[in-house]
């Protein structure tokens, strides 16, 4: 088997360090090549772009020799210039990237006249293109991931996202949960009719019941070891349910999958992905429709075989 393929985008910021971190576990867990990105933001016909570019190169080079590469192949380095986002994906595109790694979800400014939410922009376009699953990195790394959520829905972009999580991300030995949110459909008519407490909360356990079931069939359809899994059902919005189970079980990893409409339509997450990718505090694992294919080679035995 081909050796999974990693691509990791840096500002060269303290904050980008987790991500570098982050990709040297993973590139040590799935025996993946590495390649390291760095795209000097300038406008059209920059005079100052060379000399940052060679200025990004200098960095770049201690970068790759850094002690986080121990064991680990020696990452590919690229160097270039112009708009973040459209450089990444145009790399990630060429290269058969099976994963995308970036640093924190947030706006920063640069020097010259370009403005750009670095990671954010990344993560949309990549996610609006389906090229790969992205991951974004917050907290500090210092080992594989062990406290797993998953936020899932029951459809097919859900069992991609399961078996991408499982391929890439989850060890054997880590503690990994689902969380499926749900409106109860109907709910507000049967509250507001005269039939008392006692008939919505029967409704609600019938949607629960039902809710349920669903997902364990998805997990024995999706998973390895569908066993593993604890199953929590909230019927509060899913943006809410979602955020509201970070702050509770203090995962190292959020697994979401989501639709991924074309570049016209970056809001393409939807309110409920943006609203968790703004406001999730732990590392978050996305996997846009159609990026990890149903008969694709199990990544993580390709690094043990």
């Amino acid at each position: 088997m081909t050796q999974p393929h990693i691509l990791a985008a840096t500002d060269f910021l303290p904050k980008s360090r987790p991500a570098m971190a982050r990709t040297a576990i993973l590139a040590r867990s799935l025996g993946a090549n590495v390649t390291l990105v760095h795209v000097v933001p300038v406008d059209p016909w920059d005079p100052t772009a060379s000399g940052r570019a060679r200025a990004a190169q200098e960095r770049m080079a201690e970068l790759v020799n850094d002690p986080i590469w121990m064991d680990v192949t020696k990452p590919n380095t690229l160097v270039s210039t112009g708009q973040p986002a459209r450089v990444i994906l145009e790399v990630a595109a060429a290269n058969t990237v099976d994963l995308l790694v970036l640093g924190p979800h947030g706006r920063r400014p640069f020097p010259d006249s370009l403005t750009e939410n670095f990671a954010g922009t990344v993560a949309t376009r990549l996610l609006a293109a389906r090229t790969c699953p992205v991951l974004i990195v917050r907290e500090t790394a210092h080992h594989s991931y062990m406290r797993v959520l998953m936020a899932l829905d029951v459809s097919p972009i859900a069992s991609a996202a399961i078996r991408a999580a499982e391929a890439m991300m989850v060890e054997p030995q880590a503690d990994v949960s689902v969380l499926h949110a749900f409106d109860t459909p109907y709910m507000g008519l049967v509250e507001h009719g005269d039939v008392g407490q006692g008939m919505s909360l029967h409704y609600k356990s019938l949607w629960n019941s039902h809710a349920t079931v669903s997902i364990r069939s998805l997990l024995r359809r999706a998973s390895v070891d569908f066993a593993r899994y604890g199953i929590q059902i909230d019927d509060a919005t899913p943006a809410r349910a979602i955020l509201s189970a970070i702050d509770l079980q203090e995962p190292d990893l959020l697994v979401m999958g989501t639709r991924g409409r074309g570049p016209l339509r970056r809001a393409l997450l939807g309110s409920v992905a943006n609203e968790v990718l703004n406001e999730a505090w732990c590392d978050v694992f996305v996997v846009p429709e159609g990026s990890f294919a149903q008969a694709a080679s199990p990544i993580r035995s390709s690094a043990v075989n």
